[in-house]
C-alpha cells in the first residue's frame, strides 16, 4: 500500500525519499525505474524501520505471488523490531498484505488469522480516508475467504 509512506515517516530519510520517488514512478507507469528505487532503498536501509519500509515496497515488485508474500512475511516481521510508537499505524496495511499474499496462494486459514490480524489492529487507524481503505480492504478479504471456505 502506497499510503505507509505518509505515516511516522521522516521525509528527510534518504530510504523514505528512494520509497517516495519509487512511487511516483510506479504511479507513472514505470516499474523498472520503481523496481530500481525500491531496490536501492533496501540496500541501503540500515535498521529495522528502514529495513521494514523497503522491504514493503520490494514486495510490489514481485514476479511470483510466493516472492510478494515471502517480501510481505518480511516487512511485517521486521516491523514487530520497530521501537517507536506510532508503528502501530502501519500494522493494518502490513497485515493486511501478508492476508491478501496468503490468500494469493491459496492458504486460506493463513490468509483469515492475518485478516482478522489486521481488524484487530485497525483500531490504531485514523477515521480518515486512508483509514478506510484498509478497513474496507479487511472486510472484503475476510469475506473473499469466507466465501471460499465455506463454499
Amino acid at each position: 500500500m502506497a499510503y505507509l509512506v505518509r505515516m511516522l515517516y521522516n521525509p528527510d530519510n534518504p530510504v523514505v525519499q528512494l520509497c517516495v520517488k519509487g512511487i511516483q514512478k510506479e504511479y507513472a507507469g514505470n516499474f523498472d525505474q520503481a523496481a530500481k528505487l525500491y531496490r536501492e532503498a533496501w540496500d541501503l536501509a540500515a535498521d529495522a524501520f528502514e529495513s521494514f519500509t523497503a522491504a514493503h515496497y520490494m514486495a510490489r515488485i514481485q514476479n511470483s505471488v510466493y516472492d510478494t508474500l515471502k517480501w510481505n512475511l518480511f516487512a511485517y516481521q521486521l516491523a514487530t523490531q520497530v521501537v517507536q510508537p506510532d508503528i502501530s499505524e502501519a500494522f493494518p496495511s502490513l497485515c493486511l498484505n501478508v492476508a491478501k499474499s496468503y490468500e494469493d496462494v491459496k492458504q486460506y486459514p493463513a490468509a483469515e488469522e492475518y485478516y482478522q490480524l489486521a481488524e484487530r489492529y485497525s483500531r490504531h487507524l485514523k477515521k480518515d480516508q486512508y483509514g478506510n481503505m484498509i478497513i474496507s480492504g479487511v472486510k472484503a478479504g475476510i469475506e473473499r475467504v469466507k466465501a471460499v471456505t465455506s463454499a
